[in-house]
């Protein structure tokens, strides 16, 4: 498996479905769709879905785009898809 160590934090694959798995949670949740949700963090349409999908994995600019589109912190974001790991 292949892996990262930002800030002493392991990111790998699991993190990414995770965090898809979160920015669906709260795009559903606010009644969010997926075009709407590319448009307010100015993402490709097709990206929130492959990323929900973890056909793609956001870099921190994006994931930021995105915590700022829903409302929520990033780091937010981040502790939740940290105990979806857990």
């Amino acid at each position: 498996m292949r892996a990262a160590v930002i800030a002493g934090m392991r990111i790998d694959r699991e993190m990414s479905i995770a965090f898809g798995k979160v920015i669906k949670k709260h795009r559903e949740m606010q009644g969010i769709s997926l075009a709407r949700l590319a448009e307010m963090a100015g993402t490709a349409q097709t990206h929130p879905g492959k990323m929900e999908k973890n056909v793609v994995s956001p870099n921190l600019d994006v994931a930021g785009a995105y915590a700022k589109a829903l409302g929520i912190s990033l780091s937010k974001l981040i502790a939740e898809a940290e105990k979806l790991q857990k």
